[in-house]
């Protein structure tokens, strides 16, 4: 019997066994994960979108990490975001870092 067809995909997940907990990411591919890694910052998350964000799976926008400062207000369009930065864009690979005084109109996903 045939094994069922994995489709590539990518999971963003909070490592269960990492003490401190600790965001990772995983991607699979028919031939079993392709790359694993940890997330630990705002630039290590872009880095992996920018890479394999049109496979992400599973998880809504409003579930991805975030590395430290307060939410902004508004939230429409931003990923993530740490103390300086947000991570903004309307497709999980098509996102830019800018700077939390970025004077531009957020898109709305």
């Amino acid at each position: 019997m045939k094994a069922p067809l994995v489709e590539r995909a990518l999971h963003i997940f909070l490592e269960p066994a990492a003490t401190p907990r600790a965001w990772s990411y995983r991607v699979t591919n028919p031939q079993g994960v392709s790359e694993t890694g940890a997330l630990p910052s705002l630039d290590a998350l872009a880095a992996v979108l920018q890479r394999h964000g049109a496979l992400l799976t599973g998880m809504p926008w409003t579930e991805l990490p975030t590395f430290g400062g307060a939410p902004p207000s508004p939230t429409d369009g931003v990923w993530s975001w740490d103390e300086r930065r947000l991570l903004v864009g309307v497709k999980p690979d098509l996102l830019e870092l800018i700077s939390r005084d970025d004077p531009r109109e957020l898109a709305s996903p």
